[in-house]
C-alpha cells in the first residue's frame, strides 16, 4: 500500500525519515516522527496518511480513523486512504460509516480487489453470507494474490450458513494449496473441527435399547390395604427404538423429525403391557443469540394390546443465550388427549365423571448451564399446566418444578440425576369421595451409563415416585429398577 503512494521528498527530511522507519516496521519510532510532522505541517495529507497507517499497525484504530479521514479531506487527497479507512472502521465495528466509504471506493474504482474483499468482510459481519461469498470470489478474480485469504473467508461464510461440506472443502484447499501460509494452520483446525461435527451431525440417527425391569407397584396400589387388590410388583422387558432425521438446511432454518417406539411387556400383569408410538416434527429458526422451535407431536398408545390413548400437541419454544454456557428457555403448549377405552380392564364401564379426554394448556420457563466442554449440563425448569377434562374427577391445575444434571465422570462413564415436584389441585369436588383432590407427586431418578464400545452403552437405572394424595386410594409409592443396553448408530 505504501509503495503506491508517491512520496514528495520536498516536504522535509523528517517525513522521509518516518517513512523509512515505517517501511522497516519500526512503528513506535515512526509514530513519534509522524506526530511531529503533522504538528509542523497540519495541512499535509501525506503526513496524515502515514500517521493513520502507523496507528493502524499499532491497533489504535480510533486515532487511525481520525488521521485517515484527514488524508482524504486534505489537498491533495490520497485515494488509498479510503481503503485503509474502511478496514479501520470495520475493526471499530462502525459499519454504517464503513459502508459509506465503501460506496465511494466502488464508484471511483479505488483498488477494486481490496474493495471487494472489504465488502465481503462487512457483508459477513452483517450475516449476509451468500453476498459476502460473491464479493470474496470477485476479489480473488481481480487479484489472484488474494485467493488464500478470500477462500478462508468464504469457508467462514459457508460455516455460518451451516453448509459444512462446502466450508470443509474451502479449508482443505487452503491446506493443500498454501501449506506454508499463516492461514493454513487455522484452516487445518477448522477442517478437523468440521469433520468431527459432520460425524456427530449425521442426518439419520438411530437408537435401539433393551432392558430388564423390576417394578414394585405396576398397578399403583395405594398405601392403604384394600381387600381383593392383587400384588402390584412384577418384572418386565422394555424395548425402545428411535429413528431421527435432521437434514442439513442452508441458512438459519432447521428441521428435526423423530419416530419413537416404546414397548413394555410384563411377566405376570399383562393388563399393563404398553406399546407406544410417537412421531415428532420440530421446525426451527436460528437467530444470532437465540433460536425458535415449534414442537409438533402425535402419540398413539396401546394398553393390554388394545387401543388406549392418542394425543396431539404443539409447543413453541424460544431459546436465548444468556452468556457463555448459559441458556434460557421459554415455552407454551397445547395438547389434545383422547382416551379410547369405554370400560376398564375388569369390564367396569367408565362413567362420564371419569372421562379423561382433555384439552391441556401449559407454559414453562427454564435455565440450562453447560459445563465440561458441553459434555455435561444442569437444567432447572418450572411449568404451569391446566388440564381440562370432560370428566369432573380429573380436571386440575398443575405446578411442576424439576431439576436435571448430567455429569461426565469419565470419558465413557456418565451419571444423570433428576428430581421433580408436581402439585395437582383438582378443580371439582370428587363425585365419589366428596372432597377436592390434592396430589403432591415427588419423583427422583438416577442413571449410570457406561459406553463399553463405540455407540454401545450399559445402563443401570433407579426411579422412585411418591404420590401424596389427600384421597387415600390415589396415595401410593413406586420403585423401579432396571438394567439394559443401548446402541446408537
Amino acid at each position: 500500500m505504501v509503495n503506491q503512494v508517491q512520496t514528495n521528498l520536498s516536504q522535509g527530511s523528517s517525513l522521509s525519515k518516518g517513512i523509512e522507519e515505517y517501511k522497516d516496521e519500526n512503528f513506535e519510532e515512526a509514530l513519534e516522527i509522524f506526530i511531529k510532522a503533522r504538528k509542523e505541517d497540519p495541512s499535509s495529507s501525506l503526513a496524515a496518511f502515514y500517521l493513520g497507517l502507523t496507528y493502524k499497525q499499532l491497533m489504535n484504530y480510533k486515532e487511525a480513523s481520525v488521521n485517515l479521514r484527514d488524508a482524504i479531506k486534505l489537498e491533495p487527497a490520497i485515494k488509498e486512504a479510503v481503503i485503509e479507512l474502511i478496514e479501520v472502521l470495520y475493526n471499530l465495528n462502525e459499519i454504517k460509516e464503513a459502508k459509506e466509504w465503501l460506496n465511494i471506493a466502488e464508484k471511483e474504482g479505488i483498488k477494486p480487489a481490496q474493495t471487494a474483499f472489504l465488502k465481503g468482510l462487512i457483508l459477513l459481519k452483517e450475516n449476509n453470507n451468500l453476498e459476502a461469498i460473491r464479493s470474496f470470489e470477485k476479489s480473488k478474480q481481480i487479484d489472484p494474490s488474494l485467493a488464500t485469504p478470500a477462500d478462508f473467508q468464504i469457508g467462514i461464510a459457508y460455516l455460518k450458513e451451516k453448509n459444512l461440506k462446502e466450508a470443509r472443502e474451502k479449508f482443505r484447499a487452503i491446506v493443500i494449496v498454501s501449506p506454508e501460509s499463516d492461514l493454513s494452520a487455522f484452516a487445518r483446525e477448522y477442517e478437523d473441527a468440521i469433520t468431527k461435527r459432520l460425524a456427530l451431525e449425521r442426518e439419520w440417527r438411530f437408537n435401539a435399547g433393551i432392558a430388564y425391569q423390576y417394578d414394585d407397584n405396576v398397578i399403583l396400589n395405594p398405601e392403604i390395604e384394600i381387600a381383593g387388590i392383587p400384588k402390584g410388583e412384577d418384572w418386565a422387558t422394555v424395548a425402545t427404538f428411535n429413528a431421527g432425521y435432521t437434514p442439513r438446511l442452508l441458512g438459519p432454518w432447521t428441521i428435526n423429525t423423530q419416530y419413537s417406539l416404546y414397548i413394555n411387556r410384563h411377566r405376570r400383569i399383562e393388563t399393563h403391557d404398553i406399546m407406544s408410538h410417537t412421531l415428532t416434527i420440530v421446525p426451527g429458526y436460528n437467530f444470532r443469540n437465540s433460536s425458535f422451535n415449534l414442537f409438533l407431536s402425535y402419540n398413539y398408545t396401546w394398553l393390554n394390546d388394545q387401543r388406549y390413548l392418542y394425543f396431539i400437541s404443539a409447543s413453541p419454544q424460544l431459546n436465548i443465550a444468556l452468556g457463555e454456557n448459559h441458556i434460557g428457555q421459554v415455552s407454551a403448549g397445547y395438547s389434545k388427549k383422547e382416551f379410547i377405552w369405554t370400560e376398564t380392564t375388569t369390564g367396569i364401564s367408565i362413567g362420564p365423571d371419569e372421562d379423561r379426554d382433555a384439552d391441556v394448556f401449559d407454559a414453562s420457563i427454564g435455565w440450562i448451564y453447560l459445563f465440561s466442554g458441553g459434555r455435561g449440563f444442569m437444567n432447572l425448569k418450572y411449568e404451569f399446566s391446566s388440564e381440562n377434562t370432560d370428566g369432573r374427577n380429573w380436571s386440575y391445575i398443575g405446578n411442576r418444578g424439576s431439576a436435571n444434571i448430567l455429569i461426565p465422570l469419565l470419558a465413557n462413564l456418565r451419571m444423570n440425576i433428576s428430581g421433580e415436584v408436581f402439585h395437582q389441585n383438582y378443580r371439582d369436588v370428587h363425585t365419589i369421595f366428596g372432597i377436592k383432590r390434592r396430589d403432591k407427586i415427588y419423583s427422583a431418578s438416577g442413571v449410570i451409563s457406561y459406553e463399553f464400545y463405540k455407540g454401545a452403552s450399559f445402563l443401570l437405572q433407579y426411579a422412585h415416585i411418591r404420590d401424596d394424595s389427600n384421597i387415600p386410594i390415589y396415595d401410593y409409592k413406586r420403585n423401579i429398577y432396571s438394567a439394559g443396553i443401548e446402541y446408537r448408530f
